[in-house]
């Protein structure tokens, strides 16, 4: 089996970054689209993905930050709820200032769970911010999962796969990313489903159950290159040796 770990980084305050911020960037969108939608609603996609994923039977991990700049967890109380409510996971992403300090993750674990109202076993640090120390605190703090490894930014092999044990921790590496992909790997939007093709067939033949980590940013659905995430996971359910799993569920079957 080829597991989809599935997951969203939550990157910006739900108001959005500021206007200057977007208008720089106003070529990633539909003109047409660009122009009748509030700014603030250009980044926030939490329904919509709810929406798609619910049309396909699946769940993912939505990675929430605990430090935005002009703006505040709290701001997603709603959405976080309704996550929650539905299925969906919940897991922390991480400040980088925070890894090397015990005491600053614990606050944000602590943070978030206080929305929440239960456990965050999952972690994913801002920027993939990796560092040899973590996973150690990860364990010390009860999580049971982090996902910010990345070897690469403009290819995909064998390292990008799979899982490892750290201290307790299991590590899911990065496999496919928006902003690696589009950006640093110059994907073209039609290409995307091929490269997913690419990625699934190096999977197996690899190993028979394998896993294929995959960030899809909150903030792109709307924009050229993210809007394909329908798409994505119309040709990803469509697999019969692809299941698509939160962390979480995949750290259930994997212990």
């Amino acid at each position: 089996m080829q597991y989809i770990f599935l997951s969203h980084d939550v990157d910006w305050r739900k108001q959005g970054p500021p206007l200057e911020h977007i208008l720089s960037r106003k070529d990633r969108f539909e003109p047409e689209l660009f122009e009748k939608t509030k700014p603030e609603d250009l980044y926030h996609n939490i329904p919509e993905y709810m929406e798609i994923e619910e049309e396909f039977g699946v769940r993912s991990t939505f990675f929430f930050r605990t430090f935005y700049e002009n703006g505040d967890v709290l701001d997603y109380e709603d959405d976080i709820k309704q996550l929650q409510k539905s299925n969906w996971e919940i897991g922390l992403h991480t400040d980088p200032s925070s890894i090397d300090d015990l005491d600053k993750i614990r606050l944000e674990k602590e943070k978030l769970e206080s929305i929440t109202g239960k456990q965050i076993v999952g972690n994913r640090v801002h920027f993939l911010n990796y560092s040899p120390e973590l996973p150690n605190k990860l364990e010390k703090l009860g999580f049971n999962y982090d996902s910010s490894l990345r070897h690469s930014k403009d290819r995909i092999d064998e390292k990008e796969m799979g899982y490892s044990r750290i201290h307790g921790i299991i590590e899911f590496p990065v496999t496919l990313m928006d902003a690696y992909l589009f950006t640093c790997m110059k994907i073209r939007e039609e290409k995307i489903i091929s490269e997913f093709q690419k990625t699934l067939d190096l999977g197996r033949s690899l190993s028979e159950n394998n896993v294929i980590s995959v960030i899809w940013h909150d903030n792109v659905l709307k924009m050229k290159g993210g809007r394909m995430y329908k798409q994505i996971l119309e040709f990803l359910t469509s697999q019969d040796d692809v299941e698509i799993k939160s962390g979480i569920d995949l750290v259930k079957i994997l212990k």
